[in-house]
C-alpha cells in the first residue's frame, strides 16, 4: 500500500467484490500498520458502519499485534500480519482499550522509534494511543509532557514534527512507567481452563484447548490435573486470580445438564477484570444460560477447528504471552 492508496479503515475500504478471496495485503501507519484485507472485512468496514471510536479500537488493535510480532522490526522473519475478516473486525471494534493502556502503548512507539533512532510516524502514534483525531492525540502528549516522561525543549505539540529523535527527549521515567507495566504483565503466564470434565472431553482438551493456549505464548491450566492440597473450590479460585484471562467451554449434553462451575467460574474471572474467552461445540447454542447466551462465543465443529481459532481468539483478545518465542 503505497502512501497515496487510501486507508481501509480510515478513509474507505475497497469493495468486498473488489478483494481477492485470499486476501488484500495492506500497509497504514493510521491502522497501525501491515494486515490482510479479507473481502468480508471490508464490507464490515464500510465508514457508515463504524463510529470513529471503533476505527481507533480496530486501529489500536493492528498495532499491538504488530507491536507484539515485532512486524515494525526490519530483521523480522516470517511475518504473521493480522487477518481482517469480519469474526475479527466484530470481536474487536467494540473492545476500547483503557487511558493507561493507551498512554502506555503510545510510549512504548516513542521509545521503540527512539531506541532505532528513527522518527515516529504520527499515524502510528494515532494508532498506539487508540486516537479517534488530533485531539486524542495531542491531549496524550500533553499529558505525558506534564508528566515529565517527554520534554520537548519549547517544541510545540501541535507541530507535524513532534516527536522528533532530534527534538524531543524521552525522559527516564517514561522508560521505567513502560518496563514495570510490562514486567508486571509478564508475571502472568497462564491460562485458566473452565470445562466439563468428560471422559469425551479429554482429547478435546490436549488437541485443542492446551495446544492453542500454547501456540498463543500462555500455560493452560486444568485444575483436575494439578496437584494440591486443601479445598478445590479454594485451588480454582487462586489460579483464576493467578491467571491472564480464562477459557470457558460450556459444551455439555442434556444428561449431564448446565454446568453451573463453568458459569461460576467465568463471572469470578470477569468480576476480577480478567478477558474470559468464551467457548462451545456447535449446535449447542439452546444449552447455554439466556443471561449469558448474548455474549461472543466461538462455536467450534472439531478440534481442528477449535485449535486454530481459539489460538487466534487468544492473540486477538490479550495478544503474545511471554512463552510465544519458544522454540521446544
Amino acid at each position: 500500500m503505497t502512501s497515496e492508496q487510501a486507508c481501509p479503515i480510515w478513509d474507505g475500504p475497497p469493495s468486498a467484490q473488489d478483494v481477492a478471496e485470499v486476501g488484500q495485503p495492506c500497509d497504514s501507519p493510521r491502522a497501525g500498520g501491515c494486515f490482510v484485507l479479507m473481502p468480508d472485512g471490508a464490507a464490515c468496514l464500510q465508514k457508515r458502519l463504524l463510529t470513529d471510536r471503533q476505527r481507533a479500537n480496530l486501529s489500536y488493535r493492528i498495532y499491538r499485534h504488530n507491536l507484539d510480532y515485532r512486524l515494525f522490526d526490519d530483521r523480522t522473519s516470517g511475518e504473521r500480519p493480522i487477518v481482517v475478516d469480519q469474526e475479527w473486525v466484530e470481536n474487536n471494534r467494540d473492545r476500547t482499550p483503557s487511558a493507561s493502556e493507551r498512554m502506555l502503548t503510545f510510549l512504548r512507539e516513542l521509545i521503540r522509534c527512539d531506541d532505532a533512532g528513527r522518527e515516529s510516524h504520527e499515524g502510528l502514534q494515532r494508532a498506539a494511543g487508540g486516537c479517534r483525531h488530533g485531539n486524542d492525540l495531542k491531549e496524550l502528549r500533553l499529558y505525558a509532557l506534564d508528566r515529565g516522561w517527554l520534554r520537548g525543549g519549547g517544541l510545540d505539540p501541535d507541530t507535524p514534527s513532534f516527536p522528533h529523535p532530534g527534538l524531543i527527549d524521552l525522559d527516564l521515567g517514561a522508560r521505567i512507567l513502560v518496563e514495570e507495566y510490562l514486567g508486571a504483565q509478564d508475571h502472568k503466564k497462564q491460562a485458566f481452563v473452565a470445562m466439563w470434565f468428560a471422559p469425551c472431553m479429554e482429547e478435546v482438551y490436549d488437541l485443542a484447548f492446551a495446544p492453542a493456549i500454547e501456540a498463543a505464548g500462555y500455560e493452560p491450566v486444568r485444575i483436575d490435573r494439578k496437584e494440591f492440597l486443601g479445598k478445590v473450590d479454594d485451588e480454582i479460585l487462586a489460579e483464576i486470580r493467578k491467571a491472564k484471562f480464562v477459557v470457558a467451554d460450556f459444551t455439555t449434553d442434556k444428561e449431564a445438564g448446565v454446568r453451573g462451575g463453568i458459569y461460576y467460574e467465568a463471572g469470578f474471572a470477569q468480576g476480577l477484570g480478567l478477558p474470559v474467552i468464551h467457548t462451545c461445540l456447535s449446535g449447542l447454542c439452546e444449552v447455554l444460560h439466556f443471561d449469558t447466551s448474548h455474549i461472543n462465543h466461538l462455536f467450534w465443529e472439531n478440534t481442528e477447528d477449535l485449535r486454530r481459532r481459539l489460538q487466534t481468539r487468544i492473540e486477538a483478545t490479550v495478544g503474545r504471552g511471554p512463552y510465544g518465542d519458544r522454540t521446544d
